[in-house]
């Protein structure tokens, strides 16, 4: 199992292996269907805030990115979004489900309309692959957690760093915002999870 993801509604529980997404219902784990066509091995899944969709990130290393949102109404293949030079290994989308989030090997994070596919911004900056990505509550600000042993925080409209956490001593694997979106919490090799204060614009 290389992801799980539970649908913010209670019904479905998503559970990512290297060639297929097994939906499940989340009571009591009786199947519902299997997603697959992904290009290269699933990294990540990760439902909508309102429900409605599946990101599934996945691709072929050292060649292409693959993120695949998934429509949950009746499990239908919604967009497909190509454009990193290699394997992605998380994807999000935005609270108010207007923006894919993913990031990749290649370092970059890049942001897409969730409509159209069509590809908003790049924000570079890592130094090494980057593993998850976290939407604050309120969508404006994307948290990113890489192997350059750093958590950024960057402003999702203009596609700049705001801060850059450096505490971590080995790399980092996760990155979850708090409900609230007052804390954020990032765990990865070094064994310790950190929990940041976080203020509304992540300028302090």
């Amino acid at each position: 199992i290389t992801s799980l993801a539970v649908d913010p509604q209670g019904r479905f529980l998503a559970i990512a292996r290297p060639n297929v997404v097994e939906i499940v219902t989340a009571t009591d784990h009786k199947p519902v269907t299997q997603l697959v066509g992904h290009t290269g091995a699933i990294a990540d899944v990760r439902f909508s805030q309102a429900s409605d969709k599946l990101v599934v990130a996945a691709g072929e290393v050292g060649l292409n990115g693959e993120a695949t949102v998934w429509n949950t109404a009746d499990w239908s293949r919604g967009l497909v979004i190509n454009g990193h030079r290699d394997t992605l290994y998380a994807a999000a989308i935005s609270p108010d489900g207007t923006i894919v989030a993913t990031a990749s090997y290649d370092r970059d994070i890049r942001t897409w309309d969730a409509k159209t596919g069509g590809a908003l911004k790049t924000l570079a900056g890592h130094n090494d692959a980057v593993y998850a990505l976290s939407f604050h509550p309120h969508g404006k600000i994307l948290a990113s957690a890489s192997g350059d042993r750093t958590i950024k925080l960057w402003d999702v409209a203009q596609g700049h760093r705001l801060d850059t956490f450096s505490q971590p001593s080995k790399e980092q694997y996760h990155v979850q915002f708090s409900p609230s979106g007052k804390q954020l919490t990032a765990g990865g090799v070094d064994m310790r999870v950190r929990i940041w204060q976080i203020s509304e614009t992540a300028a302090e």
